[in-house]
């Protein structure tokens, strides 16, 4: 094995976005112009990236990975769905219930996006190697890939989700896919990015974001969000990027009746301020 140095390069890395399909998340990244010298929205998730989505049960972490798929799909960006646990057909009928919701031709979705459903290949880990040489042959040619959720790849053996969180890097890296990474949450704290196979993910990954369910169960709490006891309180969080810049904040939002996410009582993004 040969090891290379090299010099800082001359020329600065373009961070580019990939929309996110929601208006509200797409102006919470910045990046620095070095043109102008000013830092600007970038306008959606860092493309060429690997982001990990963690949360609780229903908290939306399925909903952002589709919205994504959904609204790249008419600018032609081709995303491999890699279902780990729901069957195709149950990806394909959200799928279908997003594009009506933000009023997009489904035969854009047919046309470029393709589901990989392993919710019935219980024996991946017993071959876990030939699964990523797959995986790198199946990826080529598409732009983003979506694993939901990458935690049924380790379940019961989570020893071994550096390994494969890190494999997935690679092979992302080198095919330039934006990557995101469901991962289900292992710690009570609404506000942790330990998820399944401890600190692994978030150390690895490129962006985190943390999705957080509170049931308001105190009049202090229902004091702190302005709701009434008994309500959900949700919560979408950047934990780190290390690709552009990003806003800090809570920023609350809802899962409405038509199973679309509504950012509410919006604090002020860089943007308006």
């Amino acid at each position: 094995m040969e090891l290379n140095i090299v010099s800082p390069s001359k020329d600065y890395l373009q961070i580019t976005p990939i929309d996110s399909g929601v208006d509200y998340i797409n102006k919470l990244f910045y990046v620095i112009d070095y043109r102008e010298n000013k830092l600007k929205v970038l306008g959606g998730y860092p493309s060429n990236s690997v982001i990990n989505i963690t949360g609780e049960a229903d908290t939306g972490k399925s909903l952002l990975c589709q919205l994504a798929t959904v609204a790249n799909s008419p600018k032609k960006l081709k995303t491999l769905y890699i279902s780990v646990e729901n069957p195709s057909s149950y990806v394909s009928n959200s799928l279908r219930r997003l594009a009506l919701l933000k009023k997009i031709d489904y035969e854009r979705i047919i046309e470029n996006v393709k589901i990989l459903d392993l919710s019935n290949e219980f024996r991946i880990l017993d071959n876990i190697e030939k699964f990523f040489r797959d995986f790198y042959n199946l990826a080529k040619g598409f732009n983003i890939c979506i694993f939901d959720s990458v935690t049924g790849l380790y379940e019961n053996r989570e020893v071994m989700a550096r390994y494969v969180v890190r494999r997935i890097f690679q092979i992302s890296k080198s095919l330039r896919l934006t990557c995101f990474l469901v991962s289900q949450k292992r710690e009570d704290s609404p506000f942790s990015t330990r998820s399944a196979g401890g600190l692994a993910i978030s150390h690895i990954a490129d962006c985190n974001i943390v999705l957080s369910k509170i049931i308001v169960s105190s009049f202090t709490e229902k004091k702190i969000y302005g709701v009434e006891v008994g309500d959900i309180v949700r919560i979408f969080r950047i934990d780190g990027c290390r690709l552009c810049g990003h806003s800090s904040k809570n920023h609350f939002f809802k899962i409405n009746e038509y199973g679309y996410i509504i950012f509410e009582n919006p604090q002020k993004t860089r943007s308006e301020e």
